[in-house]
């Protein structure tokens, strides 16, 4: 018997695993990172004088690596961001849409995370700005912040589409994609108050879920061409194209 699937398999067997994994580094270090830097980051609707005391408060000469952790955590969890739906796009069809769709809004959540320079350019400034000018620079960056909400959403709605679809990852881990994205993306219009974390914190939860199943899962074989291998005698063995 041909031994040739079995050897793709295991070629790939990794690749699920590495993405995963650069899911959690990712996540880790971005959390780790933020929380850092935003342990007195007043709400939105705070006072002039509040917002513009924190935008004071980061002007420190720690503050500048911590956030280019951030940004590095940002970057490696974009590779996860990227992998999960090139994986989720072999078993997509000859149009894939929804993958491409996952990847473009994986794409503008990091742009902003990355580029976004409100709370820097602020901070940097602060000694010659006054406090109405250091209060719209916490606001560009929150506002900001909550307009990415929409992208996050499309990204585990697009994703979570495919799981359910496809079968190529459990469906309930792709309903719970579709659920959170559905939520999150109309969360936006909440103004980061409220209810609107409850669908926020579920989208962390559950790309922190997807990376899990992908490092402990085997791995989501590609579709081949060939139903089956064939022996000596003619006979084969089917390779499956999803994990149920």
């Amino acid at each position: 018997m041909s031994t040739t699937p079995t050897t793709e398999v295991a070629q790939r067997a990794p690749l699920e695993r590495t993405i995963g994994l650069t899911g959690i580094v990712g996540m880790v270090l971005l959390f780790a990172a933020t929380i850092a830097t935003a342990t007195n980051e007043p709400e939105l609707d705070a006072s002039t004088a509040e917002a513009a005391e924190f935008i004071k408060s980061l002007d420190a000469s720690w503050i500048t690596p911590v956030e280019a952790v951030a940004d590095i955590g940002m970057m490696v969890l974009l590779w996860f961001m990227v992998g999960l739906p090139l994986l989720l796009r072999r078993h997509e069809g000859e149009v894939p849409v929804r993958s491409t769709v996952a990847m473009l809004s994986g794409a503008l959540v990091a742009a902003f995370v990355v580029l976004d320079a409100a709370y820097q350019a602020g901070a940097h400034r602060s000694s010659e700005l006054d406090d109405a000018q250091l209060a719209f620079a916490y606001d560009l960056d929150q506002i900001g912040f909550s307009n990415i909400w929409l992208p996050m959403g499309t990204f585990a709605f697009a994703c979570g589409w495919l799981m359910v679809s496809t079968g190529s990852l459990p469906r309930w881990l792709g309903w719970w994609g579709v659920v959170a994205g559905i939520a999150l993306g109309l969360a936006q219009m909440s103004g980061l108050s409220g209810a609107g974390w409850v669908p926020y914190m579920a989208f962390w939860l559950w790309l922190l879920t997807t990376c899990v199943v992908l490092v402990r899962t085997p791995p989501i074989n590609e579709p081949t061409s060939r139903a089956s291998c064939e022996g000596p005698a003619g006979g084969g063995w089917s390779v499956s194209p999803k994990i149920r």
